[in-house]
């Protein structure tokens, strides 16, 4: 935006010259076109020193890979005995984990099984193969390390507490709720 600026002030601003006449200086606008090269090439070096954006979006932060394995880690391990229709339904929670808890180089080789169990999971629930879909499921839970965290009391991301997921922590409101910390979890009547 700040090139746009730039360009469309140096477009419409025409070049001053002075002119000296009997020991006095004068001012004056002369009408000489600025070419395309100068508009760009002052748009350029204003671009090459005006300060860059952060493109840091916490994405890999602990707290963000913490979430998406309490989330979609408990629904993939929810569907360790479900129908093949219900594997089918819930087929896109697959790549959310596998890409929202595996993001660094180092798990390269995880990622790569995962998809590959992904894959052979989707085929046999679209197959109807109920003890193939089954037995995927059980080994991307055993690959992938789940456990099913989004039901733990006290977890961060238990769906059932009437909070904002994932801040403070749990143990801390609830130390401070005292005897109403039921009142997290259920509405009072």
């Amino acid at each position: 935006m700040l090139c746009a600026v730039t360009a469309s002030l140096l477009a419409f601003t025409p070049p001053l010259s002075v002119v000296h006449s009997a020991g006095r200086a004068s001012v004056s606008m002369s009408a000489e076109p600025i070419s395309r090269r100068d508009i760009f090439g002052a748009a350029a070096a204003v671009a090459a020193f005006a300060p860059l954006a952060a493109h840091a979006d916490g994405a890999s932060s602990p707290a963000v890979l913490a979430k998406t394995r309490a989330i979609y880690g408990s629904r993939v391990f929810r569907l360790q005995a479900a129908s093949p229709s219900e594997v089918l339904e819930e087929k896109n929670v697959f790549k959310l984990f596998r890409t929202g808890s595996y993001r660094s180089a180092a798990d390269k080789a995880t990622v790569s099984k995962l998809a590959a169990l992904e894959k052979s999971i989707i085929k046999s629930a679209k197959a109807g193969d109920a003890a193939a879909t089954s037995a995927g499921v059980k080994e991307f839970v055993a690959v992938g390390k789940i456990r099913e965290l989004d039901v733990v009391a006290g977890g961060n991301f238990n769906p059932t507490q009437r909070r904002n997921p994932g801040a403070p922590p749990t143990s801390e409101i609830e130390a401070q709720m005292g005897t109403q910390a039921f009142a997290l979890y259920r509405p009072l009547k």
